[in-house]
């Protein structure tokens, strides 16, 4: 489930629709206009922002929950935490999850969840982004739901733009396991593959296979079916719902996710 947890983070991460146009109309294109939001009138430098404004980069913040049932009414709920810098074509994250577990009689139990670094760097050519980022999982969870062990991996994400609303994208990604004392686990390859769609300029909806190697010898591998949606009020603010489908037989059957982000420049 971890695995498919860290798919999800870089995934929301890097899945983000770039449309060519001019929005603001300031002769910048929107896929490399670094302050979207100026007038018409301004004079503005090769990154879109006015001339006497230093652009700092911009931040993203994003808390939410998600929700795991499976068949006989146990759950998961798993409380993250995302944040993200990034800075023209350079960005940084940090993501954390506190989880919460529920049997069928409802007792509950807390547990701890792994901290997530990663950065990366992304690329433009013609119509295909490409997406290059590495990372570490921080090993903070206690063994029940964690390997106690620092992982490390490395991804490479690929969206091609096929029109202004309409988007193929592809993820992969690579982790070197760590081994605890009472424990060998094994390396890990994941990937996620998938469409997505802008219905308006605030609505984004995308459907994704995601695939991951168990990190157990001879465990089953993760297998699920995503559906999410990015919605944006007010400017700064925007919200997440999505829905997962375990096609595995070890994984929840149904998660469902609810997150409300924000954006500072």
């Amino acid at each position: 489930m971890k695995i498919l947890s860290l798919i999800f983070f870089i995934f929301s991460l890097n899945s983000q629709l770039w449309s060519y146009q001019d929005s603001d109309i300031d002769g910048v294109d929107d896929t490399l206009d670094l302050c979207p939001d100026t007038s018409f009138d301004q004079l503005v430098n090769s990154d879109g922002c006015p001339e006497k404004k230093h652009y700092w980069g911009k931040t993203t913040l994003q808390l939410g929950s998600e929700i795991s049932i499976d068949e006989e009414g146990k759950k998961i709920n798993n409380y993250s935490f995302f944040g993200n810098y990034s800075y023209k074509k350079w960005y940084f994250s940090l993501s954390n999850t506190q989880q919460t577990s529920y049997d069928s009689n409802n007792n509950r139990s807390i547990n701890g969840g792994d901290l997530y670094l990663n950065s990366g760097y992304q690329l433009m050519h013609n119509n295909m982004q490409i997406d290059i980022g590495f990372g570490v999982k921080v090993a903070t969870a206690n063994e029940r739901i964690g390997t106690k062990e620092n992982d490390y991996f490395a991804s490479l994400g690929v969206n091609y733009f096929v029109n202004d609303k309409q988007i193929l994208f592809g993820q992969i990604i690579y982790t070197l396991t760590g081994n605890n004392p009472s424990t060998e686990y094994q390396n890990s390859l994941a990937y996620s593959f998938g469409i997505g769609y802008m219905f308006n300029s605030k609505w984004y909806s995308t459907l994704s296979y995601d695939y991951a190697d168990s990190i157990y010898d001879n465990g089953e591998n993760y297998q699920s079916l995503s559906w999410l949606n990015s919605y944006s009020f007010l400017k700064k603010y925007f919200v997440t719902l999505g829905y997962g489908y375990g096609l595995d037989k070890i994984s929840y059957p149904h998660t469902f996710s609810l997150k409300l982000g924000v954006n500072f420049e």
